[in-house]
């Protein structure tokens, strides 16, 4: 793929393909993702989705697939890919502070002792100001409520400083308000030409939320721009018959 990408291009992924014990549950999805956009993972339970995203990150393994993130190969371009996983794929008990958990984001700028500097202290305190967790920077993980632990996640992310996000169920269990914040911090990602790609599953806040919207099933239903692809046509390839909510409140048997 080198040499092939768009200046706009964020991730390039071709030919992805992963199995498990044998059977395929991401078939040969190939999608470029540009430069300052918001874009939502979408489709049902069983389709790929977080596999998708862990694959691209290389935590699961591949049978086949190229990933290039900001036109490098994975391996050189993974340091501008941050990767925020489930809330409960985390040890909550793990006795460490708030402040410790983001100042994870930041230690794979660190320098050859390992220490943080400066700009890297500041870089961790604006974090935590932007998903308002300042004052809790020194409460145990364990203790904070599920919408709280998703915002130390978010924080995490945001001191990384990369260049693409992927986030896999970022609303699960956290309440409208921490719902509301976070996208105010995804649209600030999006604005400042960071590619955002997210891990969906309530699809009456799909229009709301995101630019594009990526349609998978194992295989990829439709990728573009939310108005093109989340429609009754594509829903129904992805969801063969389900209910379908739209985010004006309308809603679809297909």
């Amino acid at each position: 793929m080198s040499g092939s990408r768009d200046q706009n291009t964020a991730l390039s992924v071709r030919g992805l393909t992963v199995s498990y014990d044998r059977d395929p549950v991401v078939i040969d999805v190939s999608f470029d993702a540009t430069l300052g956009k918001l874009i939502g993972i979408v489709g049902p339970n069983g389709a790929g989705k977080s596999t998708m995203i862990k694959a691209i990150v290389g935590t699961q393994p591949a049978d086949a697939g190229e990933v290039e993130i900001m036109g490098k190969s994975r391996a050189k371009g993974l340091r501008r890919l941050t990767y925020v996983p489930q809330r409960g794929s985390v040890d909550w008990d793990f006795p460490v502070t708030v402040y410790d958990v983001v100042c994870q984001g930041r230690f794979g700028h660190l320098g050859l002792f390992g220490r943080m500097k400066r700009t890297d202290k500041q870089i961790v305190a604006d974090a935590l100001e932007k998903v308002a967790m300042t004052e809790l920077a020194e409460r145990q993980i364990g203790e904070l409520s599920g919408g709280q632990q998703q915002r130390v996640f978010l924080a995490r992310a945001l001191a990384t400083r990369g260049d693409v996000y992927l986030m896999d169920e970022p609303f699960a269990g956290v309440d409208a308000k921490t719902e509301a914040a976070i996208v105010d911090v995804l649209r600030a990602l999006r604005d400042d030409g960071k590619t955002v790609l997210v891990v969906h599953h309530d699809l009456s806040t799909v229009r709301d939320y995101f630019d594009e919207v990526f349609l998978l099933n194992r295989r990829l239903i439709a990728f573009g721009p939310t108005d093109e692809v989340f429609i009754p046509e594509t829903l129904q390839r992805a969801y063969g018959g389900k209910l379908a909510t739209f985010g004006d409140g309308s809603s679809a048997l297909f």
